[in-house]
């Protein structure tokens, strides 16, 4: 009886600690952008190079909440997922020619999985974007 109760608990040990999840909240970064057609800027959540990014979504000023990846659900066209190729893909959202309407909270939620402990992390960050308009022409 000794021997079935260690071998579950050395099993039940062993697949506990390959699916262990741990919510991780940075600092709230601000972020200035003066708005024009060539010039972009960018909101991130880095991970470690060999990691593997499972999903992305970003949370608008309005609340709706969309999927940047792996399907690029942004219904905006000048607010997009910013693609890369393996193994450099991170949760990034990028910001081209939106006017200042597009100003406010803009919140990330990177979920990755580890390649050493293949745990998983679920990563937050609040971005203040902060619009201006202006004339590059004079």
């Amino acid at each position: 009886m000794t021997k079935y109760f260690v071998s579950f608990l050395l099993l039940a040990t062993l697949v506990y600690q390959g699916y262990s999840t741990e919510e991780i909240w940075l600092d709230e970064r601000n972020v200035d952008y003066i708005s024009h057609d060539y010039l972009g800027t960018s909101i991130s959540i880095p991970k470690f190079l060999f990691d593997t990014l499972i999903t992305c979504q970003v949370i608008f000023p309005n609340g709706a909440m969309y999927e940047a990846y792996p399907n690029d659900n942004i219904p905006h066209s000048n607010i997009f997922f910013m693609e890369a190729v393996e193994p450099f893909v991170s949760c990034a959202v990028g910001f081209r020619g939106v006017g200042v309407e597009a100003s406010g909270t803009y919140e990330l939620l990177s979920y990755v999985k580890h390649v050493v402990d293949n745990s998983f992390t679920l990563t937050r960050q609040r971005f203040n974007l902060n619009v201006t308009v202006s004339d590059f022409t004079k």
